[in-house]
């Protein structure tokens, strides 16, 4: 069964992979479901990093009430909201806090850096033990440790949360954190490229949030599963199949795509057109095929790029640990310890997945058609209505969230510390419900079934320009 699993898998997302595939061509509806009123979603935008700085002058007033939309179809707490009043009072919170944050912050943030220490030492202790083929305990603690040094820390830091308190010169500084080999491999050993996840999430999964160029958009991401004609069973089961190794399947390659997107938007804009993206931003996220077909035309540079971004991680977790274990205790404890890390490795996929993809999605959240200005009233409106909170408070309950339990306050305020987010939730949420503003919030299970409607299709998502 160990050795099934995984081939039953990419089998499942052999389709999936397809199912992901943005091409406009591909994401329009077929004609039966399309007068049926199924809803169909624009294809993914092209890139747009250079735009997310010029965003900062577009002439876009906010659009409460959308011209041609008959009034009262507009719910009420968008024909009664001030919107400059609420948003005085939110960059209010914001000034406060990020004012306040000093050395109390950079010591909460090492504080749960040493809890994942923790867990991942108990992990390694007792992952050559087992009365099953493996030791749940031993699995736990190390998935656990592995999802939270990726969400909490690596997350936060390279979002600049902690750089204005710890310097330039400090490895928690947004500009040192897991860059280069070295550092990466100290830092944060993980599938994805630090380089790569910095342009994927901290400017286009932010700056564009929902919009048809944010490459996370569920909705639009699992248009052909949503569409398609499978019984709604097989839907679920590649959902499943891909939070089970979403990291490297979907994520690792995805935040590479962009990142060589954007290097090729920046040398053609400098006049440089010389610069070769070795993936089609066109192909799904998360697609291998791309790879092996270039190379049975001898080209090389696209299984070099994945594998190259893959191999740190695979090698120290899957190659390196599992020879330790054989050379101090022998074949039996190192295969154990091997199983433990293959079932590690699950349980930090489903784990990352209940509580990344379901900030963004859902029947009751925002996607946007349109672009918004940068700071604006409405950028940071848009990051309460497009995102969901999980349940909040004490540093247990966030720990096992991963500290994205915070999703709105994150995203209006991107780069402040944990700590900051923690405890201005309160305040942010007093005033979005004062004003009317839907601020959603539930237990994350709930939010994870609301989340895997919108990929079976048997939700949608609201659309704000539609007047939702």
């Amino acid at each position: 069964m160990m050795r099934t699993l995984p081939v039953l898998l990419l089998v499942a997302n052999a389709g999936f992979a397809a199912a992901f595939a943005p091409a406009s061509s591909i994401l329009r509806a077929p004609k039966s479901l399309r007068t049926q009123g199924v809803n169909t979603v624009p294809s993914r935008q092209a890139p747009s990093f250079l735009k997310v700085r010029a965003a900062a002058s577009m002439p876009m007033a906010p659009a409460l009430v959308p011209e041609g939309v008959p009034l009262e179809k507009i719910p009420e707490w968008r024909k009664n909201l001030d919107l400059k009043a609420w948003a005085d009072e939110v960059r209010a919170v914001e000034k406060e806090f990020r004012q306040n944050q000093g050395e109390e912050d950079v010591k909460h943030m090492k504080k749960m850096l040493t809890w994942s220490y923790v867990l991942y030492a108990i992990g390694l202790a007792t992952a050559g033990f087992a009365v099953l083929p493996w030791n749940p305990i031993s699995a736990l603690c190390l998935s656990t440790a592995i999802c939270v040094r990726w969400t909490m820390i690596g997350h936060h830091v390279c979002h600049g949360g902690y750089s204005a308190q710890v310097g330039v010169d400090s490895r928690f500084h947004r500009s040192k954190f897991a860059r280069g080999p070295i550092r990466r491999f100290i830092d944060w050993c993980d599938w994805m490229l630090p380089e790569a996840w910095d342009v994927e999430h901290n400017y286009m999964h932010h700056y564009e949030l929902g919009e048809g160029s944010d490459p996370d958009l569920l909705e639009r991401n699992s248009h052909s599963i949503r569409v398609s004609n499978q019984p709604k069973f097989l839907k679920y089961f590649q959902m499943f199949a891909l939070m089970v190794m979403w990291k490297w399947f979907y994520y690792a390659p995805n935040t590479l795509k962009e990142m060589f997107a954007r290097q090729k938007l920046l040398a053609s804009n400098r006049g440089d057109n010389s610069v070769v993206q070795p993936f089609e931003l066109s192909r799904a996220p998360g697609d291998f095929g791309d790879v092996f077909t270039e190379m049975f035309k001898l080209n090389f540079l696209p299984a070099k790029v994945v594998f190259s971004c893959l191999a740190p991680y695979f090698t120290a977790h899957f190659v390196i640990t599992p020879l330790i274990f054989y050379a101090l205790f022998g074949h039996a404890v190192a295969m154990t310890a091997f199983a433990n890390l293959l079932l590690a490795e699950v349980l930090t996929n489903i784990h990352s997945f209940i509580i990344v993809v379901p900030n963004h999605a859902g029947e009751d959240v925002y996607r946007f058609k349109t672009p918004v200005k940068v700071k604006s009233d409405e950028f940071y409106l848009r990051a309460v209505i497009g995102s969901v909170n999980f349940r909040t408070g004490g540093n247990v309950n966030d720990f096992m969230h991963g500290w994205l339990n915070y999703q709105i306050e994150h995203h209006m305020f991107a780069d402040m510390s944990m700590l900051s987010y923690q405890r201005m939730a309160p305040k942010i949420k007093e005033i979005c419900d004062r004003h009317g503003v839907p601020y959603v919030q539930e237990n994350v299970f709930t939010r994870l079934r609301r989340t895997l409607q919108i990929g079976v299709g048997s939700r949608s998502m609201k659309v704000w320009e539609r007047g939702d």
